[in-house]
């Protein structure tokens, strides 16, 4: 009865965790995108702690499945089987769910890339856009916004403060983003910085 009792535990407690660590590793985009601040880092950190948890349980559970051999059965097997198949989700499962798929699709993309951050924006074919900029120290900042387009100059109309790099009206032109409003300093950025398409990894 105790050792019922104790695999019952141990397979809540394993349950727990593993759906913990899906569910913040599944909508870690939209995570990213609105959380901020001491909620944002809290969830961010529980990632790690939630893995390490689950190889640890996993490591025991093999333990305990070695040392009861002569006695096993389905019960006591089963927190071990919820850790492995998450853990087998988590590294060789090449089709990942992600919340990311709930948006609109892309319909275009440009990147930028500096020696010490980058950024991405994208254009979704709802006429919403995403801007993700990254640096050291853990710099990461979103912006977001509706865009529209007329030949090749784009409008930009943020739900915040405007990106000084991009301004609200762009040019499209040489596969380069080309900022040519009046928000935009040309002086304190002379040459376009986001060009057209994936981030390529140059820097």
């Amino acid at each position: 009865m105790e050792k019922t009792t104790k695999t019952k535990h141990s397979l809540i407690l394993t349950t727990i965790v593993c759906c913990v660590y899906l569910l913040l590793t599944i909508f870690y985009h939209h995570i990213d995108k609105y959380l901020s601040g001491i909620l944002y880092l809290f969830l961010t950190i529980l990632i790690p702690i939630a893995f390490i948890t689950i190889v640890i349980f996993e490591i025991k559970g093999i333990i305990k499945i070695i040392l009861n051999r002569k006695y096993l059965n389905f019960k006591l097997c089963l927190p071990t089987i919820v850790c492995s198949i998450t853990l087998l989700y988590t590294i060789f499962c090449p089709y990942r769910i992600d919340s990311e798929n709930l948006e609109s699709e892309v319909e275009f993309r440009a990147c930028y890339e500096g020696t010490q951050n980058q950024a991405y924006i994208l254009f979704r074919k709802d006429k919403t856009f995403e801007l993700n900029w990254t640096g050291v120290f853990g710099y990461n900042k979103w912006w977001t916004g509706k865009w529209e387009k007329n030949g090749d100059i784009l409008t930009l109309k943020y739900d915040n403060e405007k990106t000084e790099q991009l301004g609200d009206k762009i040019l499209i032109s040489k596969g380069y983003l080309n900022p040519i409003g009046k928000s935009f300093d040309r002086k304190k950025y002379p040459y376009p910085m986001f060009y057209l398409g994936y981030c390529r990894g140059e820097n």
